[in-house]
């Protein structure tokens, strides 16, 4: 077994604010976090238990989540820009900075 995984995610902004990412078919597989980036960095660990529990209780794991074989060749991430701020340096020259 290879020890990576193609994952089906749902993420939704929630009326707090907060950003919740969970795994439909993994039951109690979920995290809700102040930015996207943090969300998705969090489901990452917590899907990497919920696959050792599977595993040690020998489950079968869930339909969305499935052994990847090889490298992924394609994934569809949401870029929230707003959670992302950086300074855009003008050019040598013109000694203006832009903010994004």
């Amino acid at each position: 077994m290879s020890g990576r995984y193609q994952v089906e995610l749902r993420i939704g902004k929630q009326e707090d604010g907060l950003w919740r990412v969970e795994v439909p078919d993994f039951h109690g597989v979920w995290v809700d976090a102040p930015t996207l980036n943090q969300a998705l960095a969090e489901i990452q660990e917590v899907i990497a238990m919920a696959v050792d529990d599977y595993s040690e209780q020998g489950w079968e794991l869930p339909s969305s989540v499935a052994i990847l074989e090889a490298e992924p060749t394609r994934a569809v991430l949401p870029v929230i820009a707003a959670e992302h701020p950086f300074e855009r340096v003008a050019p040598r020259g013109t000694g203006r900075k832009h903010s994004a």
